[in-house]
């Protein structure tokens, strides 16, 4: 398996992986997302949680969990034996299980629309360690410069928590002036990839998009996974049992045991 000398997990925060999918796997994919995306769901199985509804703003960013248990094209395109030992190369790891999915499906953008601030995914993820916890992301379009792809913090893996940052937060402007407080120089690469290509990023890796100025939408499969050096932080209250998913297999599937 080659992978991209330029960019290491360890030492930029992510790297980027050569073409895995061949496209028929890949439009039917894409075509089963769209339908969860619809409310049609092939498995009989509702995702985790929408944060877009038909008929809700069609310049928005669409988010949905958890599309791999709604739709059996999606589910084999997360579970691909390529893909898995793709994961376990990089990473160098002895497993991988996925333990979380999102599409995020970006249309042609309207001022912040397609805005996804600077975050790291660590800080949503309160019932897991830092090590051994990485996100996959296949691209299921061309993601050209203009049309919002990912975009990684080079060694921001190895930052301090940079409070203020959010996922949710649109106003790119305001957060490029709370990372300027903290971090004077930061070297921004963007993911710019084919489709069928693969990014992957750590827990702790700092990243966001803009705006999609393409007339095609962006799409994006998000494919978090643990590796063997992943351990569950016990929690009380809320979240204290989310982690109970992994022992069924049919929602947490492990797509590389070596």
């Amino acid at each position: 398996m080659h992978i991209d000398t330029h960019y290491s997990l360890n030492e930029n925060g992510f790297t980027f992986l050569p073409k895995i999918f061949n496209k028929n796997d890949l439009l039917s994919a894409s075509k089963g997302l769209w339908n969860v995306i619809n409310g049609k769901y092939d498995t009989g199985i509702k995702p985790e949680t929408r944060f877009w509804e038909p008929g809700d703003d069609p310049n928005k960013i669409i988010k949905i969990d958890k599309p791999h248990l709604c739709n059996s094209k999606v589910w084999d395109l997360i579970t691909n034996e390529d893909f898995g030992k793709a994961l376990a190369y990089a990473t160098r790891s002895k497993t991988i299980q996925v333990w979380h999915t999102q599409v995020v499906w970006k249309p042609k953008s309207k001022k912040e629309s397609g805005n996804a601030g600077w975050h790291r995914d660590a800080q949503y993820w309160p019932f897991w360690s830092t090590g051994g916890l990485f996100t996959a992301w296949i691209a299921l379009s061309n993601v050209s410069l203009n049309s919002g792809p990912v975009r990684f913090i080079s060694g921001s893996n190895k930052w301090k928590g940079v409070p203020g940052l959010d996922f949710f937060d649109k106003d790119l402007v305001a957060q490029d002036q709370i990372l300027k407080k903290h971090h004077r120089k930061t070297k921004i690469i963007n993911g710019v990839l084919e489709m069928g290509q693969v990014s992957i990023h750590s827990s702790l890796t700092y990243h966001s998009s803009a705006a999609n100025l393409e007339n095609e939408p962006r799409v994006g499969m998000v494919v978090h996974f643990c590796t063997d050096r992943a351990q569950r932080v016990p929690l009380k209250g809320e979240n204290s049992n989310y982690l109970d998913q992994l022992i069924d297999h049919s929602k947490a599937p492990f797509i590389y045991n070596g």
